[in-house]
């Protein structure tokens, strides 16, 4: 999908639903949309301020809970307090896992877990609408760094 597809999208059912659509909001759209990294919400406020400095902070963190609200980015807890989203319309279903040393988010998808899922969800009649899988640990490198033993240990 296209980035102006995208914004259309988002747009129209913003409107839709009541809420207000302002040139600020529409920018926020945009740099949100015109990333396939995960962000936190004090990046894409610095991001936006690149373009208008008087883009608020309240309203990155506003609109960001709108578009999590109504399905189009999703928030993703990183283990240490923090929160990362990313944008989901027009982009295949997959899950997390989150490194708790560096904070790197690995995407991955499982057709084999998906299905499992959702026979786990039929043998108790229970209809799914969305799904979402996080797994927290530690990656590759942290482990071989150490990483891991110091924060299993603890302080």
């Amino acid at each position: 999908m296209k980035p102006d597809q995208e914004h259309g999208i988002v747009e129209a059912q913003l409107r839709q639903k009541g809420h207000r659509w302002t040139n600020q909001r529409a920018l926020i759209v945009r740099m949100a949309f015109a990333t396939h990294d995960h962000f936190t919400a004090e990046q894409l406020l610095d991001i936006c301020r690149r373009e208008d400095p008087k883009v608020s902070r309240a309203t990155v963190y506003r609109t960001l809970a709108v578009l999590e609200q109504e399905g189009f980015v999703e928030g993703l807890e990183t283990g240490d307090g923090g929160r990362r989203f990313e944008h989901v319309l027009g982009h295949e279903h997959h899950d997390h896992m989150v490194c708790l040393g560096c904070e790197q988010i690995l995407e991955f998808h499982d057709d084999e877990l998906e299905q499992r899922q959702l026979l786990a969800a039929r043998r108790l009649g229970f209809q799914v609408l969305r799904h979402s899988l996080r797994l927290y640990g530690y990656c590759r490198a942290c482990q071989r760094a150490g990483n891991s033993q110091r924060a299993a240990k603890g302080p």
